[in-house]
């Protein structure tokens, strides 16, 4: 919890470079320029049955986004700040309403251009969800998470490898802490006493990749693969490896398709999966 305000700050400091930078005197023009990109989307899906012999549950779901990405990037180094938000719900006739989607997801990376493609950097993360976890598979359902709870917080140093726009990789030792409160026994038992805490600090490595392709102004692909290894053994590798196709139809109407990928030998023993395919709105803010 206390990196927490750390990163927070250090995501507002680049929110306000760039609009102090904007508001600055136009009479000489500054040598660093940020690039400034927020998009808010929105996607509805429904589905309504009346005596329809094939069989069908009425539903009604929503999936709502928020991306910001920042970057200041010059001949001597690069800073990019990342912030993703998603929450949505589903409505399921008989069986209520239930989370669709839950992110908070926050990343800053710090990098100097010693040399053409490969850079030494720092990098901070934070991830967590907005609103309380269930696992739907027991009668009645059981809380299994909640805002911060857990709660990961990532420091990673090393190198980042960037041979063109598209694609980046980096590398680097990496300390990573857990956080929980309620949910100690699932997420932050010490691995070696078997004890409840707070607090589970984790020394280890650190590889992010990045994919980022661009098919035409409104259509795009990403894909970023995240793995953190403790250096206790490659079953206790976590991943999480995201990946976006977003299909403009127009300037507001896109098709959005969505697959992650998550494995945590401490939460589940196997992969978990998430694919969503959607009709929605989405607008850039700047």
């Amino acid at each position: 919890m206390k990196r927490m305000p750390w990163l927070v700050l250090m995501f507002l400091a680049a929110f306000k470079a760039v609009w102090g930078e904007d508001a600055a005197p136009a009479a000489t023009p500054p040598v660093d320029s940020w690039k400034k990109q927020v998009v808010a989307s929105l996607n509805l899906n429904q589905g309504a049955f009346s005596d329809w012999q094939q069989g069908g549950t009425n539903f009604i779901s929503w999936q709502a986004a928020f991306n910001a990405r920042l970057e200041n990037d010059n001949a001597a180094s690069n800073w990019l700040n990342t912030l993703k938000l998603e929450y949505g719900l589903t409505y399921i006739d008989g069986q209520g309403t239930r989370k669709s989607a839950d992110n908070l997801d926050l990343e800053s990376v710090f990098a100097w251009k010693t040399w053409p493609q490969v850079n030494p950097f720092v990098s901070f993360s934070a991830k967590s969800q907005f609103d309380a976890g269930f696992d739907y598979s027991q009668d009645p359902a059981v809380q299994t998470s909640a805002f911060l709870d857990p709660g990961y917080f990532t420091e990673t140093a090393g190198l980042k490898y960037v041979p063109g726009p598209e694609f980046n990789t980096r590398l680097g030792l990496a300390v990573k802490e857990t956080v929980a409160d309620k949910f100690q026994a699932i997420y932050t038992v010490d691995p070696d006493t078997g004890k409840l805490q707070g607090v589970l600090t984790e020394l280890g490595a650190g590889w992010v990749s990045e994919l980022n392709l661009k098919f035409s102004e409104d259509s795009k692909f990403g894909s970023k693969l995240d793995l953190f290894w403790n250096g206790k053994g490659l079953d206790r590798t976590v991943a999480e490896w995201d990946n976006l196709l977003s299909i403009g139809l127009n300037k507001v109407l896109s098709v959005n398709i969505e697959n992650d990928y998550r494995y945590d030998p401490k939460v589940y023993l196997g992969w978990q999966i998430k694919e969503t395919v959607g009709l929605g709105f989405a607008y850039n803010l700047l």
